[in-house]
């Protein structure tokens, strides 16, 4: 796999694996890190009225519920089928499953349930929300800049994508059911995933002859 994976691939693939390590030794340290509480209260300085239900909103749109039912219908649709429900519906299954046996492996206590704005139950590291969000949503926009030929369109399509892409994490601090290292560990292992994903999808393109 590392053969198909091109120059930049290849560099975004081992920042985002060693930016996951650096963190995890920090999480393995156990404690709460500087980082993790000067992050957090700037956060909670900011909840009020206005801003949480639109952060609810961020945050259930990275629910497995909310992502199964975008590749359901990625899916159903002939016309993004194979471009999009496939390797968006792989993505979502690969992160899932390997984040449920990374929290099992470094079983993090959430922050303090006072603190939490929804209920949210299980291990803390990483944010499962993150490292979906920066997968599925990474690969849309990866596939979206690939296949639409509207330039206006795809730009579009790109900025709308990235709101979920980044803010379903920060959003996750905001509810105070996540530590900032959370968030950052699943963004950087989301986006080594993302990276061998996408070299996969390129590798399977050329080998089917598909059009691009």
């Amino acid at each position: 796999m590392m053969n198909n994976m091109s120059k930049k691939q290849m560099i975004l693939m081992i920042g985002g694996l060693a930016g996951f390590l650096i963190i995890a030794c920090f999480v393995v340290g156990g404690g709460e890190l500087a980082f993790d509480t000067v992050i957090r209260e700037w956060f909670y300085s900011l909840r009020n009225d206005v801003l949480t239900p639109i952060l609810k909103v961020l945050t259930y749109m990275g629910n497995w519920q909310s992502i199964t039912i975008l590749c359901i219908l990625l899916l159903f649709f002939r016309k993004t089928r194979v471009r999009y429900g496939i390797p968006v519906s792989v993505g979502a299954i690969t992160v899932t499953a390997l984040n449920k046996v990374i929290k099992i492996i470094f079983k993090r206590p959430r922050p303090d349930v006072s603190l939490h704005l929804i209920d949210q139950g299980g291990y803390s590291f990483t944010s499962g929300h993150s490292i979906t969000s920066m997968v599925v949503f990474g690969m849309l926009i990866y596939l979206v800049r690939r296949y639409v030929k509207d330039r206006k369109k795809a730009n579009l399509l790109t900025v709308l994508l990235a709101i979920p892409w980044i803010f379903i994490g920060l959003s996750r601090i905001y509810m105070g059911v996540h530590f900032p290292t959370d968030v950052l560990g699943g963004w950087c292992l989301g986006l080594a995933i993302l990276m061998v994903l996408i070299a996969m999808e390129e590798r399977y393109e050329k080998r089917a002859g598909l059009p691009h």
